[in-house]
């Protein structure tokens, strides 16, 4: 299993390294399906909103969406650039993916660029709600997304979040949608 990992400008360092560290535990015991994370954005070098500079696995352009079960889209802020994931790039690679029958985590406001692909029209959704300058919980419900009032949303193979508090939540649940509950289970156990 294969999740490409996508980092725009000033990404959510919790949200970003949730999705690495719980998808790498699956290495730590040979009858767990290993989960590969692939990291890609539009920079050679990604600057988070903390302070993590990530060097990308692969460039954009080099992406196969064949390749990949899913996508993670971890959320930023906007006055550190994360204004770079609203790219119609990213919005047909997460259509690409969704349409092969490969799942979308997104956490925070990553879930806009997935609403803005019309993924999200009539579904169930989430995103932060406290940002100082956007309402987006309004945003998302003008992209004809159902908005709930839940910590997490899972709906037709999307995950969406209020924020960075649920990114264990959310990492978890897209392992488990990958490598089934049991499996999800044993990994959890193993990181106790």
């Amino acid at each position: 299993m294969k999740v490409l990992l996508f980092l725009a400008e000033g990404f959510e360092d919790l949200e970003a390294v949730s999705v690495l560290d719980i998808m790498g535990w699956t290495e730590y015991r040979e009858w767990v399906p290993t989960v590969e994370v692939v990291t890609t954005g539009f920079r050679p070098e990604i600057k988070s909103r903390f302070g993590l500079k990530i060097s990308p696995d692969i460039s954009f352009d080099k992406i196969q969406p064949s390749d990949y079960d899913a996508l993670a889209i971890p959320g930023g802020f906007h006055s550190h650039g994360f204004d770079e994931a609203y790219d119609d790039r990213l919005r047909n690679l997460a259509r690409d993916i969704h349409q092969q029958g490969g799942w979308l985590a997104t956490f925070c406001v990553g879930v806009l660029p997935v609403a803005e692909a019309g993924l999200l029209k009539d579904k169930q959704a989430v995103t932060y709600p406290y940002s100082q300058h956007h309402n987006n919980p309004e945003r998302l419900q003008e992209l004809g997304a159902i908005v709930m009032d839940t910590p997490t949303a899972v709906d037709d193979r999307i995950i969406s979040s209020q924020g960075p508090g649920t990114s264990l939540q959310v990492s978890f649940q897209l392992l488990e949608a990958l490598i089934g509950l049991e499996h999800c289970q044993e990994v959890q156990r193993l990181m106790c």
